[in-house]
């Protein structure tokens, strides 16, 4: 009785066995498909992440040049703007506190909302341009796609654009750099 109990038992160790080995292999070739595909998403969600991340960091940068160019120089030195190399330097500082770096700064036009008369007056500097006499809103005419001809009275103000090159960490696919684009404008203050 002894010997059948232990030869059962070895019986069943062995099948177990067997079924055991095969769940193994099946196990590691799920994993070998599915790992990949998971680390590639993981990837990407990383990389878009700090796309988004980048973009709202050009955002605040583009700002922070908008309210420097607002700002005026002292009254007993004239009272004048503030000029293109006091806005890098403002936009670069907070480039520079989010690590971006300036070697990477494109230049960037988008269309104006509608075409003025007298047209804006643009500076590029260091591939960041900042115009004047920007239409903010189109007066009395519509705003349309292609621009038209401003209407009657738009406001105006300044404008500051500029893109920065994202290169992907890895480039798996070849990838093209994505440019990401900052675009701040604000009204004249009288």
């Amino acid at each position: 009785m002894l010997n059948k109990t232990g030869c059962y038992s070895r019986r069943i160790g062995r099948l177990l066995r067997s079924c055991l080995a095969e769940d193994y292999g099946q196990e590691i070739l799920e994993a070998a498909i599915v790992l990949p595909i998971l680390f590639l998403i993981l990837l990407a969600i990383f990389w878009f992440g700090r796309a988004f991340n980048i973009s709202s960091t050009l955002n605040r940068a583009a700002r922070q040049g908008i309210q420097t160019a607002s700002q005026y120089t002292c009254a007993e030195c004239g009272n004048s703007p503030q000029g293109a190399p006091q806005i890098f330097a403002s936009i670069i500082n907070t480039l520079q506190a989010d690590h971006l770096y300036s070697a990477n700064l494109v230049s960037y036009t988008p269309p104006f909302s509608c075409v003025a008369t007298p047209p804006p007056n643009c500076t590029t500097y260091q591939n960041i341009q900042i115009c004047t006499g920007v239409p903010l809103t189109c007066g009395t005419a519509s705003c349309e796609q292609p621009p038209v001809a401003c209407g009657a009275n738009p406001a105006l103000g300044v404008r500051l654009t500029f893109g920065y090159q994202y290169n992907w960490a890895l480039n798996l696919a070849n990838l093209a750099p994505l440019t990401l684009h900052g675009v701040a404008q604000s009204g004249s203050e009288n």
